[in-house]
């Protein structure tokens, strides 16, 4: 994962070795929120490249006053709003029926838009408050409270069904 970045042109010396230090070790976690946005892993690849070189870009001028991590998830949602519009709202594609309760989340996960999917990323996966998501995705952290409420809720409706479905039944 760590190769996918290019080098960055410009400032040498101690900025870029600040740069490497405090943003590049959150390479890893910002290509799984990418998953998130992306349709496939190139996609998110590419919103990775576009993220760190907005936040390179950035750093040099106006520094991450908070949680550097925070700041980086907030480039990368700005990358993914500069996309094209058109691929925004697109849920990736259901697999057949799942076998497993990985299996129910990740389809109920992929069944979500993904701002919905990213929204509940950053509070479940990365611990981020409600007010943090809502300053990254540029929302009212109402917004946020929802998208989280209904998120969990699919994803709870969703493995029920699924446990309903499998569990044994009493033979007759």
């Amino acid at each position: 994962m760590s190769t996918m970045v290019r080098p960055f042109p410009g400032v040498a010396g101690s900025g870029e070795e600040r740069f490497e230090q405090e943003v590049l070790v959150h390479l890893d976690r910002v290509y799984a929120g990418a998953r998130q946005l992306a349709p496939d892993r190139a996609a998110a690849e590419a919103l990775v490249q576009r993220t760190f070189d907005r936040a390179y870009l950035d750093f040099h001028w106006a520094r991450p006053s908070g949680s550097v991590r925070a700041w980086l998830y907030g480039h990368l949602v700005g990358a993914w709003f500069e996309q094209d519009l058109r691929g925004h709202a697109r849920r990736r594609p259901s697999a057949a029926r799942p076998h497993s309760a990985d299996e129910v989340v990740g389809g109920a996960m992929d069944a979500l838009a993904p701002i919905v999917r990213i929204t509940l990323y950053l509070a479940d996966a990365e611990g981020l408050s409600k007010a943090e998501i809502a300053r990254i995705t540029e929302v009212p952290a109402g917004i946020v409270e929802t998208r989280l409420r209904r998120a969990h809720a699919h994803l709870a409706d969703r493995l029920g069904d699924w446990l309903q479905q499998t569990r044994p039944r009493p033979a007759a």
